[in-house]
């Protein structure tokens, strides 16, 4: 079974006028009946609503674009309003005792919802590794007597059980881990399932013997299971690990992994790489923990449950809400209380992205914690020197810079920037200071891509 992403203009952050600038701009935790998510004020599909001829809400979950010409429409004196929504907050690669054999014995599935719940997360997919053990996640030793039997969704009961509809949800899923005979790139793919109901959990995914699987034939099992496939830490201090990009039909990347460092930036690079050249990819962040009890914001090799986390826009709280959301490619990666939202608006301010983007519209919040003021940056990537499918060096991305700006600590920003609308690759980025190899900054954000394509 294959699957073609879609192609849907994404939503936006919510927006109830900007009456209160805090209220408006920081996405904190909002309870409603009960249910707790990550959602800006107005979100709720029962306040701050535009009206039906702005928006409308699709098939499947999210709010879709205004069908309305935009030269029918009349020039706005401030910006369209967001459509009703909330941001939900996942954490997309998380291991649990019992399934994976380099997690830690505290980190059950159970223990794993209840962290989550407490910091605010709406969903959390269990990447248990695959027949890298011989399917015995007890032992570090490989027993090819049990190559390849799985299982390898080893929590997708309980997983069930500890999901509350609407509030929580803990998935199962796997990270497909297949091995060099030595120490070469391979990859480790995330399999997130597309759908809670009839999913195939039985059939076991072939990683083994090593050098037998490239990481681009492991994407394949995931993409023909029914997984939303991800390319985890596709640059990585264990080459082992890394991506050998034999095949990209990816539908993200894991450009955050743990603490930032500037591996991730690479991966950063070889996402806006890959949207220049055409490709659909989605922006990732996620924790990779293996150890529930260590506390946040973590460590480079012991990261926290959610530092980072990916939200994600939906119209309601639900899986095939999330999954929706994670297809159009509207998210936001961040650690903490930081945010940052990018959106793209015509000359009459009504939302648009694609050739007729006239504004860009930067908003977001720098957490109060952060122990310095960061860096908000806007580029443009208008060219890509790529070197794949070669491993190495990675892909190098020219750049227009066309806002720097300091943003102190706690501070609400809402910055509308007019661009002349030139093709390229448009994303933010919000920084304390540079990472290294093996340390980064705290407290970080990074926005998602808006695309301007050039003409043919």
């Amino acid at each position: 079974m294959s699957h073609q992403r879609r192609n849907d203009t994404a939503t936006a952050p919510c927006d109830d006028g900007l009456a209160s600038a805090r209220q408006a701009l920081l996405v904190g935790l909002f309870t409603l009946a009960g249910a707790v998510w990550l959602a800006g004020p107005g979100c709720s599909a029962q306040s701050g609503d535009p009206s039906p001829e702005e928006t409308s809400a699709d098939a499947a979950g999210t709010a879709a674009p205004a069908t309305t010409s935009p030269s029918a429409r009349a020039p706005r004196e401030d910006f369209e309003p967001d459509p009703p929504g909330q941001w939900l907050a996942l954490d997309l690669h998380v291991h649990a005792w019992g399934a994976s054999n380099d997690a830690g014995p505290d980190s059950t599935p159970a223990r794993i919802a209840e962290v989550a719940r407490e910091r605010g997360l709406f969903a959390v997919v269990l990447q248990d590794h695959s027949n890298s053990t011989g399917s015995d996640p007890f032992t570090l030793e490989e027993d090819p007597a049990l190559y390849n039997q799985g299982p390898e969704f080893v929590h997708w009961d309980e997983a069930a059980r500890l999901s509350v509809p609407g509030e929580f949800l803990l998935v199962s899923g796997n990270e497909l881990s297949p091995r060099d005979e030595g120490n070469d790139p391979v990859g480790h793919i995330g399999c997130i399932p597309r759908t809670l109901g009839s999913f195939d959990t039985d059939s076991p995914f072939v990683d083994r013997p090593r050098g037998s699987v490239t990481g681009g034939e492991a994407l394949a099992q995931a993409l023909d299971r029914g997984c939303f496939a991800i390319v985890n830490h596709p640059y990585a201090v264990a080459a082992w690990i890394a991506y050998d990009w034999s095949s990209f039909a990816y539908d993200a990347l894991e450009i955050w992994n743990g603490m930032l460092t500037t591996l991730d930036l690479q991966g950063r690079d070889a996402w806006r790489c890959d949207l220049l050249a055409g490709r659909q990819v989605t922006p990732v962040a996620a924790s990779d923990n293996h150890r529930i009890e260590d506390p946040p914001p973590g460590t480079l090799f012991d990261p926290a449950l959610g530092w980072p986390s990916t939200a994600v826009f939906s119209a309601e709280p639900s899986w095939e809400g999330v999954i929706t959301a994670l297809e159009s490619g509207y998210v936001t990666l961040f650690e903490g209380e930081s945010r940052l939202f990018l959106d793209g608006y015509d000359e009459g301010r009504w939302r648009a992205e694609g050739a007729e983007t006239r504004f860009l519209r930067v908003r977001g919040h720098l957490d109060a914690e952060s122990r310095r003021p960061a860096e908000l940056r806007v580029t443009r990537a208008f060219a890509c020197d790529d070197p794949r499918p070669d491993v190495a060096p990675p892909p190098t991305v020219s750049e227009e810079v066309l806002l720097e700006q300091t943003i102190a600590q706690g501070e609400d920003f809402d910055i509308a920037l007019p661009i002349a609308g030139e093709p390229g690759v448009y994303s933010a980025t919000l920084l304390s200071r540079r990472p290294s190899p093996i340390d980064g900054p705290r407290h970080a954000a990074m926005s998602r891509g808006l695309v301007i394509a050039a003409e043919r």
